[in-house]
């Protein structure tokens, strides 16, 4: 098992990387209908701005190690747009059924999205975000009015703020829908249960390069969900919830899921408090699971405190 010492092990191997997320809010020239599921605009709008993030949406990236061929998660993901209230909420914007009316922006209206990526993307995605001004979409030209880096660290490190220091619990909110990675084996089939190793499991291969399933992966996997344990009501607050995708209705996970921190456990392994604190830094900024590029996998993560 990776233990004592183990996980500093896989630590040091992990060069850190620099991963950035940024706001960026769009107005369209005239009143545009949207796609059901508005990752889709998003992505689109990436694309056009800048023809060479298509590959890098589109196509998966296969790395060869050891004559055996990988398959390496995206170095980017985006939101949905979303739309802010007067009370500064804010409102993502997809649907969860066929039919029904349709999702729209009036003209001037200022719609939001996030997209967070790895250093190596920063140049091009830069470049998509100035070429956005004046591009032609759905029957409208978009224009870019404002831009705000949210985080910029390099992971994993010691630069976030994500500290579990009298931490009692972690509360996951899925704020768009969440399509699960299976950590054992690769499969079309879904995973729909949240333990806390299956929903971080793209993070910790991510973060660690731990690309390929193997012991080291699995042990990291199953300490996480040790660690991490859902409460009794996760089964109430976290749903099976639907979206519409390319003309189909589709499962995700939606809700919220409450962990209560297993504090001796965490404290008593050396770089497990570490290596967690990493994890949920690096999924404020990439998000959860698969189908990140689209849009799936957005999470917002709140530390709870006891009340002493």
């Amino acid at each position: 098992m990776v233990l004592y010492g183990g996980i500093d092990r896989l630590l040091l191997s992990a060069s850190p990387r620099r991963y950035m997320l940024l706001e960026v809010c769009v107005t369209p020239s005239r009143r545009v209908i949207l796609p059901p599921f508005t990752g889709k605009v998003v992505k689109s709008l990436f694309v056009k701005a800048n023809s060479v993030l298509e590959n890098i949406f589109s196509k998966p990236l296969i790395l060869e190690i050891g004559n055996v061929k990988v398959y390496v998660p995206k170095p980017i993901r985006v939101t949905p747009l979303y739309v802010r209230s007067s009370n500064g909420s804010t409102r993502f914007l997809w649907k969860r059924d066929l039919g029904g009316s349709k999702l729209f922006l009036r003209e001037g209206q200022e719609a939001c999205f996030l997209v967070g990526f790895e250093e190596q993307l920063e140049e091009e995605v830069f470049k998509g975000i100035m070429g956005l001004d004046n591009v032609e979409l759905f029957d409208t030209k978009w224009s870019v009015s404002q831009v705000k880096v949210v985080y910029n660290y390099k992971l994993p490190s010691s630069e976030h703020d994500v500290r579990l220091d009298n931490v009692t619990g972690i509360r996951l909110v899925f704020k768009s829908p969440v399509k699960l990675v299976d950590p054992w084996v690769k499969s079309r089939y879904g995973r729909f249960l949240p333990l806390a190793g299956v929903v971080f499991s793209y993070n910790i291969g991510e973060l660690l390069r731990l690309w390929r399933r193997n012991t080291d992966y699995w042990t990291i996997v199953g300490l996480v969900s040790a660690v991490l344990r859902e409460t009794y009501r996760v089964l109430e607050t976290a749903k099976v919830i639907t979206y519409v995708y390319d003309g189909k209705k589709l499962p995700g996970l939606g809700g919220y899921v409450t962990y209560k921190v297993d504090v001796e456990l965490l404290n008593n392994i050396q770089g497990l408090k570490y290596l967690v604190e990493n994890i949920l830094a690096h999924a404020r900024i990439m998000g959860v699971g698969s189908s990140r590029a689209i849009g799936l996998g957005h999470v917002e993560i709140r530390l709870l405190y006891s009340p002493s």
